[in-house]
C-alpha cells in the first residue's frame, strides 16, 4: 500500500446521487480529506424526490415521514426539519389554510419543489466552495437523469465548482474527461431520459474531440448495459407508479454508454444511476464503477481513483462511511 501511495499523483473522490440528502452531503465535505483525495467529483441526481409538507396547526406542527406521523410543538421543529433534510427531502413549513389550497394545485406544489430543489443545489455549491477552494481543491460536478435542466445556471454560476456536464476537461495531467447526466428513457419520464440514440450522441460528439480516449474518464451517470452495474429491480409498469416484483431483476443500464465504452476503451468509466448495483466491473479493458447509493440511510458510498504522474490508472477502490 506504501508503494501504491508513493506512485500516486491524483486521487479522485467520487460520489453520486446524493439526492439532497443533507446528512449525506455532509459526509462529502469530510471525506475528501479522510481519504486523501486531491479532486473531488459529485455525479448526478443531486436533487431530491418531493416536498414534504410540515402544516402548523393548534397543536403544533405535524407531518409525515417515511410513514410515520408526528407532531411536535416551536422547539421540537428544527429536529423535524432535519430529519426530513437528511432524508433527501424538502420540508415547507404552511398553514393550514396555506396547506388545503397548494394540495390541490400539482403545479403549486411543482413550483415549490424547484424553489427547494434550487435553494439545495445553491447552498451545496456555496459550502462546497467554502471548503474546498482555500485547500485548492477542484470540485467537479454534473446534474443526473433526476435533475431538472433548471439547475444548470445555478451550477454555471457556483464558486469555485466546475459544472463538467457536457464538457471535456483534463483532470489530472494526460487525463481528459467527459461528462454527461443525461440517461436512457426510465418508466418515470425523468426530466434528462432520452431516447438511446440521442445519448449515443451526446457523448459520442465529446468522446472524439478526445487527444487520446484510451487514457481517459468517461463520467456517464447511467451505467453500461449487462455490465453488472446496472442491476435494478424489474419493474410492474402496468401500474402507476410502476412497482418492484419481487425477487425479479433486470438490467436497466443505457446500451449507449455500452457501445461507447466498448468503442473507445477510456481508462475509467464512472457510472451511479442504480443505486443497487454497487461494484467494480471491467467493460473490454476499461474499469467500470458504480459506487451504489444509500442516502435515505445517511450512509456515504463512494470510490477512489488513483493516476500516476504519467496519468496512469493505479486503482479504483469502493469505500464507504
Amino acid at each position: 500500500m506504501a508503494f501504491r501511495k508513493q506512485q500516486r499523483a491524483a486521487r479522485i473522490l467520487f460520489v453520486t446521487d446524493l439526492h439532497a440528502s443533507e446528512i449525506t452531503f455532509r459526509k462529502v465535505l469530510s471525506a475528501v480529506e479522510i481519504y486523501e483525495a486531491s479532486i473531488l467529483m459529485i455525479g448526478g441526481d443531486l436533487a431530491g424526490k418531493r416536498v414534504v409538507p410540515v402544516v402548523a396547526g393548534a397543536e403544533g406542527y405535524t407531518t409525515s415521514v417515511g410513514g410515520e406521523d408526528f407532531v411536535v410543538d416551536e422547539s421540537g421543529l428544527p429536529e423535524l426539519v432535519t430529519r426530513i433534510k437528511n432524508l433527501g427531502q424538502y420540508p415547507i413549513v404552511l398553514g393550514l389554510a396555506e396547506y388545503e389550497v397548494l394540495a390541490q394545485d400539482p403545479e403549486g406544489v411543482h413550483a415549490r419543489f424547484l424553489e427547494a430543489s434550487h435553494a439545495q443545489c445553491d447552498d451545496w455549491m456555496k459550502r462546497l466552495a467554502a471548503k474546498f477552494e482555500p485547500k485548492g481543491i477542484p470540485v467537479y460536478v454534473t446534474g443526473g437523469n433526476d435533475d431538472f435542466m433548471s439547475i444548470e445556471d445555478i451550477l454555471d454560476a457556483a464558486p469555485w465548482v466546475i459544472n463538467a456536464g457536457e464538457k471535456i476537461i483534463e483532470v489530472v495531467p494526460g487525463v481528459e474527461m467527459i461528462s454527461t447526466g443525461f440517461g436512457n428513457p426510465t418508466p418515470w419520464n425523468c426530466p434528462r431520459d432520452v431516447p438511446e440514440e440521442k445519448l449515443l450522441e451526446i457523448i459520442t460528439t465529446m468522446a472524439d474531440k478526445l487527444q487520446n480516449p484510451k487514457t481517459a474518464i468517461f463520467n456517464l451517470h447511467v451505467p453500461p448495459h449487462g455490465s453488472g452495474l446496472d442491476q435494478a429491480p424489474l419493474l410492474d409498469t402496468s401500474v402507476v407508479p410502476p412497482r418492484p416484483i419481487i425477487g425479479e431483476v433486470a438490467s436497466v443500464g443505457s446500451t449507449a454508454v455500452k457501445e461507447v465504452i466498448e468503442r473507445y476503451q477510456p481508462a475509467v468509466g464512472l457510472h451511479g444511476h442504480i443505486h443497487e448495483s454497487r461494484g467494480v466491473q471491467k467493460v473490454g479493458r476499461t474499469t467500470c464503477v458504480n459506487p451504489g447509493s444509500e442516502y435515505t440511510e445517511g450512509i456515504l458510498r463512494s470510490a477512489v481513483i488513483d493516476f500516476t504522474k504519467k496519468g496512469e490508472l493505479l486503482n479504483v477502490q469502493l469505500l464507504g462511511a
